[in-house]
């Protein structure tokens, strides 16, 4: 079994609260949590003090991800937490780990992770010698932890566990130096580092719209400027998600009882606002998705989406439910069949459903909402003929 070292109590801190550093929501050690899971890791130890506000929410995704998590208050701890037959991961505290080349380094097992001194030193990592510093990871056979017995309990197991590795002679891997000028390889000392860090990481990571989509887009220029408030806030995606229902709701009542033109702006902003939890659940989720699977809403949400797109185009059509129901249900049915909100170029915009709420609302308030819609359908229909040619 392979496990992982974590340091809970010696991550850099907050120069003023006190409070660990994160990158985009996430604390440094629930960072390389993510790692350790991607590395093959199914225990995690922690050191530090289990009580510790820090500990308990690394215990809480760690056990989420179906990890085990133990705590340590010393090196010592290890003695008994490591099996000779096992690996040990060893990340350095203030690592952000996220780097797929160092991934497949540590796929062949026992590995030191070092870099060029001088880039290497000159970025804050540890010196070995003039040629390699440490690059702030490393996994070695765990017979090996055994010989932190010789050391006493408070010494440091990081540093203590580099020394062992290289003394016992683990293969090295040397890392690319064009690493430490990128968001996936770095080692944070401070609130600068941190935010400095964390604005490169929001760019390598956010989702780019190769699609032709207005609402897409959008979502994405005002995810770009609030996605590292947005994601310091835990209960932000939960909050845009359950709203996305609640106003589908809002606009069927409204489109009911007071008047469908009314309603459609309130199920485009449900749209819009779908497109942008989408993206937000991208950067929370970034670069390794260790969380459980749970009931997928950002998959379900698009359907809400067009089940009001039906109900509000129905009620403004009026008339017997059969004729009603059947313009938007087609629209529905084109959409779905031709997937034309998934192309690259202008006829996309057909099957953006937050332009086409708007659109309906428009002809709806002038009496035009049969004929809208049914426009609407043609015009995908006519599309998804014409790019299916092509392909033929």
């Amino acid at each position: 079994m392979r496990a992982a070292l974590i340091s809970i109590s010696r991550q850099p801190r907050h120069g003023e609260t006190g409070q660990t550093l994160a990158i985009a929501g996430r604390s440094l050690a629930e960072r390389q949590l993510g790692f350790a899971l991607a590395a093959g890791c199914r225990k995690i130890i922690g050191l530090g003090e289990g009580a510790s506000p820090e500990a308990i929410a690394l215990r809480h995704a760690a056990e989420g991800a179906g990890a085990r998590f133990q705590t340590i208050r010393g090196s010592h701890g290890l003695l008994g937490a490591v099996r000779a037959a096992d690996e040990l991961l060893v990340l350095s505290p203030g690592l952000l780990a996220e780097e797929p080349e160092a991934l497949t380094a540590f796929e062949k097992g026992g590995t030191v992770l070092t870099l060029s001194s001088g880039p290497g030193v000159a970025a804050g990592f540890e010196r070995i010698d003039l040629e390699r510093a440490w690059a702030g990871a490393l996994i070695l056979p765990g017979g090996l932890v055994e010989r932190l017995a010789d050391l006493p309990d408070d010494s440091d197991p990081h540093a203590a566990l580099l020394r062992i590795a290289l003394q016992a002679r683990v293969p090295e891997k040397r890392l690319s130096d064009a690493l430490l000028g990128e968001a996936s390889w770095a080692l944070i000392d401070d609130d600068d580092d941190a935010q400095a860090l964390e604005e490169s990481w929001l760019k390598s990571h956010l989702p780019v719209e190769k699609r032709f989509a207005a609402t897409g887009r959008l979502a994405g220029i005002i995810l770009r400027h609030s996605a590292a408030k947005l994601l310091s806030f835990s209960n932000a995606l939960p909050a845009i998600l359950g709203t996305v229902p609640l106003l589908l709701l809002a606009a069927l009542a409204i489109a009911w009882q007071i008047s469908p033109a009314a309603g459609l702006p309130l199920v485009a902003i449900a749209a819009f606002l779908s497109s942008f939890a989408r993206g937000l659940a991208h950067l929370k989720a970034a670069p390794f998705v260790f969380e459980r699977a749970r009931f997928d809403l950002l998959g379900v949400l698009p359907w809400l989406v067009d089940l009001a797109l039906v109900g509000c185009g129905a009620l403004a059509i009026g008339g017997t439910w059969q004729n009603a129901l059947f313009p938007p249900l087609m629209l529905v049915g084109a959409l779905r069949a031709t997937r034309i909100a998934r192309r690259r170029d202008w006829p996309a915009l057909l099957g953006d459903r937050a332009l086409l709420a708007l659109a309906f609302s428009l002809a709806a308030a002038f009496g035009l909402a049969e004929a809208g819609v049914m426009l609407a359908g043609l015009l995908i229909v006519a599309m998804g003929a014409i790019a299916a040619q092509r392909q033929a």
